[in-house]
């Protein structure tokens, strides 16, 4: 147990959303910050909710994003296998079956032959007598007489909480048969008191374990030294740590993240606010290094004014006091930011490379020209999905609707304008520095402000009010195409 060992064990009852990728990226970070070994586990027993294809995308997300197990479930043709496997929970279950028979010898746990009707019957009638509902071994005898043969059929095994308190009692372990105690990193310390907890199902009929037997038998044989996960496991930890206590293991230490709320800051978040499946990140144009970054920022900062961090830089800096208790709040405009940052530290090969699921692949005939435009537009992208709508202009002839530009002005002093310029370009050379002066002239020959001009070219060269520089514009389009898109305007006119 010296050895750091993190895990991932995802459920997939349903697609890998952006929460569960927090949770494995500081799995994963903090295992690589001490050195330590990151483990992707599939916790499969809810077989009624299992969605097939749930896994195949939980592993494409991680390989998308970059965090990469050293061992545990992956593709096919690359394995990761470690010596405490198989990592799938559906494969394990002669190991819950061994400890669950442990527990009946030893008195701690026993077929529950209560029909899930009576249950439910007797649950209801607790809380109509306003009573807290807390079930345990003795109302099993209302049902069925101990004394005689078990019903047929397939039953639950349940922990039996007074026998363990019995145990601990006689063992003089005064805080087991009162209490669980246990403590998280970030939170602090926490106590159960035992007369509150119900004795749980650990095994289900169907022969598969509940969430709460299999994950501690699970991070014990595969020796998981930090159990890090959401804040929706607090309630079920203290069953946990009993557990250990049971079985007569050391208990992992336990990292309970803080929970992911939407922008409002209110309610946790939601698909309305970019809790989606990971791989719509991917779709959208979003670089794995900065949807990384920006999650790791929910939740942990390193006490510094640094935004901009590498996966390294994280491994480097990570440290579990740095989490905080708090909430975070999803601000995909944040997320916007980020990526055009890291948008602008990929050079134009890079850029032009990751563009081409994003971009008509005719546009990459001329890579010169495609890279001459991405110099103008790079700076403008914030997602890669959106190149195709921002590029265009430099590839297609806009169709630019005449209203444009006489929302401000007359058509006679557009169409006047517009046979100006012309007449001006028609002599030019088409350098930067020359188109800035002919037209800067130009509005002073026609006694206008420079917005009034420049705002009505750039309308008839692109069909849009914003865009790059209009030098730029120009000089990137060549005099031949900027002529005929201005004439074919001036000919709406």
């Amino acid at each position: 147990m010296n050895k750091v060992r993190t895990r991932f064990a995802p459920s997939p009852t349903g697609l890998l959303h952006i929460g569960g990728v927090r949770t494995a990226l500081f799995n994963y970070v903090f295992a690589k910050a001490n050195n330590g070994e990151f483990i992707l586990r599939l916790e499969d027993t809810d077989r009624e909710r299992f969605v097939a294809e749930g896994v195949e995308q939980i592993i494409k997300s991680l390989d998308w994003i970059g965090l990469h197990p050293d061992e545990g479930v992956w593709y096919e043709a690359k394995p990761k296998l470690g010596e405490v496997g198989p990592y799938i929970q559906s494969e394990r279950l002669p190991h819950y079956e061994k400890y669950a028979k442990e527990l009946i010898d030893g008195g701690l746990a026993y077929y529950s032959y209560i029909s899930p009707e009576q249950y439910n019957s007797w649950k209801e009638e607790t809380i109509k007598n306003r009573r807290t509902f807390v079930y345990s071994k003795h109302l099993e005898a209302e049902y069925h007489d101990p004394k005689l043969q078990p019903p047929e059929g397939n039953f639950p095994i349940r922990i039996d909480i007074a026998a363990i308190r019995d145990k601990f009692k006689k063992e003089k372990h005064s805080f087991l048969y009162e209490r669980v105690d246990w403590d998280d990193e970030i939170r602090g310390e926490f106590s159960d008191a035992l007369v509150n907890m119900d004795d749980f199902i650990i095994m289900k009929a169907d022969g598969y374990p509940t969430y709460n037997f299999a994950n501690v038998v699970d991070d014990h044989l595969m020796q998981i030294s930090h159990v890090i996960r959401g804040d929706e496991f607090l309630s079920s930890t203290a069953k946990h740590v009993l557990l250990y206590k049971v079985l007569g293991w050391k208990e992992p230490k336990f990292v309970h993240l803080p929970p992911i709320l939407g922008l409002d800051g209110k309610k946790k978040l939601s698909k309305r606010d970019g809790d989606v499946n990971v791989l719509e990140y991917e779709a959208k144009g979003y670089l794995q290094e900065a949807l990384i970054n920006f999650l790791a920022l929910l939740g942990w900062n390193d006490g510094s004014e640094q935004e901009v961090l590498t996966l390294q830089e994280l491994i480097s800096k990570f440290s579990l006091d740095r989490l905080q208790k708090s909430p975070a709040v999803f601000d995909i405009t944040r997320l916007d930011w980020m990526n055009g940052e890291y948008i602008r530290q990929l050079s134009l090969t890079e850029l032009s490379d990751k563009l081409q699921p994003f971009v008509p692949k005719e546009w990459y005939k001329d890579q010169a020209y495609f890279e001459k435009v991405l110099t103008l537009d790079k700076d403008r992208l914030k997602r890669l999905d959106e190149a195709k709508f921002v590029m265009e202009i430099f590839f297609e002839a806009p169709k630019v609707e005449t209203q444009l530009l006489t929302k401000k002005e007359s058509k006679s002093n557009v169409n006047l304008w517009l046979t100006e310029t012309i007449n001006i370009l028609e002599e030019n050379s088409f350098s930067h520095d020359n188109l800035e002066k002919s037209l800067r002239d130009l509005v002073e020959k026609l006694g206008i402000k420079t917005g009034q001009l420049f705002s009505i070219i750039r309308i008839a060269l692109t069909g849009r009010e914003q865009a790059p520089g209009l030098f730029d514009i120009l000089a990137t389009l060549g005099k031949e195409e900027s002529l005929n898109r201005i004439q074919t305007i001036i000919s709406q006119l």
